[in-house]
């Protein structure tokens, strides 16, 4: 297995994943043509990456890890086919979990095979975190691009709800899909971003940023040596200068949580109800059937109450670049996609997040967690990578 070193052209990262053998079981296809394959001019000329197998790549197939024959996609999702136009060159398909839900994906966790990659986008994670690709794409409903990133220690953003298109990505709970990006750290996280979030780099830069952490990451539903870990960080960041605000959590945020659920089974059986006609896996087959006995007034119900959160979700957040939240512990075994509802809340009502990891903590990886108001991706962006410049220094 390679580990994360400089990040490779697009001839290395196909020589390190041939070289690897992929034990990781991170990729389901790998294009070895793409080494030939011109790349536009452009910020991120020649960059190789990664593709989670629910979004569209031209030319490469498809199957949302289902067992069934994949069909081969006529045309690139958005979220491709502007980072190909910007010049990055999507290299293969990554392994998710059947239809991006909880059933464990075949992936391992680079850092330690007995612990779980996280899901969905478990490939992803898995293939940036053994050095195989700088950055990879993939999405979010719950908690599916910040966990695994966590559990593999790598960089995991979630932009804004909207701010990424999920055109050419197949759906699964609509209100909730975002697409986000699994990186080797926040550069790179940022250099993709500009790249496929309009208006990112427009925002002024900033010699400072405002911090704040949230009571809860001190919440005793966190592991002790997660809430070590974050202690130790948070006292880094102090002594060079930053020093985060307290802030009590909103009662909204965890309360958020059984109807991110609801909207979630709600939703995806609404997209995929034909699907119940075949064999599914377990968990994808009882979340579908969750979803198809719920009433529409209750669905319609979660969706005002989420509408009437939103100024209290706002009113925490306003006047920061970002907020430290509760994030993952360490990776469970493999045998589970591990825990989403530190990430739930943020998927729900749509404020971008990113995953931070904390140096020292590999095998068993941990993360610092940052949310920011809605829209406030660039400030985020700009905080986490100070964030993780302090730290790496440490």
């Amino acid at each position: 297995m390679i580990v994360a070193a400089a990040p490779p052209s697009v001839a290395e990262a196909l020589r390190r994943i041939g070289v690897d053998g992929d034990p990781l079981q991170a990729w389901t296809f790998v294009d070895a043509a793409a080494a030939d394959a011109p790349a536009a001019d452009g910020p991120l000329s020649g960059m190789p990456f990664g593709v989670k197998d629910i979004i569209d790549v031209r030319a490469m197939p498809i199957a949302c890890g289902l067992a069934r024959t994949p069909r081969v996609s006529e045309f690139d999702a958005w979220c491709v086919a502007v980072l190909r136009a910007a010049g990055a060159v999507p290299v293969g398909k990554t392994h998710t979990t059947p239809c991006a839900h909880r059933d464990p994906a075949p992936t391992y966790n680079p850092l330690d095979a007995e612990r779980t990659p996280g899901g969905s986008s478990a490939g992803s994670a898995a293939a940036v975190a053994a050095g195989h690709v700088p950055f990879a794409l993939g999405t979010q409903t719950i908690g599916s691009v910040l966990r695994p990133a966590a559990y593999c220690g790598v960089v995991g953003f979630k932009p804004s709800y909207g701010r990424i298109p999920t055109t050419g990505v197949a759906p699964f709970a609509p209100s909730l899909d975002h697409v986000g990006i699994i990186a080797l750290d926040v550069a790179t996280a940022e250099r993709v971003a500009r790249c496929a979030i309009s208006g990112l780099d427009q925002m002024p830069p900033r010699g400072s940023f405002r911090l704040a952490v949230a009571d809860a990451v001190w919440s005793e539903e966190r592991a002790p040596q997660t809430r070590e870990a974050v202690r130790r960080a948070l006292d880094v960041l102090r002594q060079h200068g930053i020093a985060g605000v307290p802030r009590p959590m909103p009662v909204e945020v965890a309360a958020s949580l059984k109807d991110a659920h609801l909207v979630n089974a709600f939703e995806a059986h609404a997209v995929l109800a034909p699907l119940l006609a075949g064999e599914l896996p377990p968990e994808l087959a009882l979340l579908l059937r969750r979803g198809a006995a719920i009433e529409r007034d209750e669905y319609a119900a979660a969706l005002a109450r989420r509408e009437a959160a939103r100024p209290r979700i706002d009113a925490f957040l306003a006047g920061y670049d970002a907020v430290i939240v509760p994030c993952a512990d360490a990776a469970p075994p493999r045998a589970t996609t591990g825990d989403g509802s530190p990430f739930g809340p943020w998927s729900y009502f749509g404020t971008p997040a990113i995953s931070i990891p904390i140096p020292g903590t590999r095998p068993a990886a941990l993360s610092l967690q940052a949310v920011a108001p809605n829209g406030h991706d660039a400030g985020l962006l700009a905080a986490a990578a100070a964030i993780e410049t302090v730290l790496a220094g440490a």
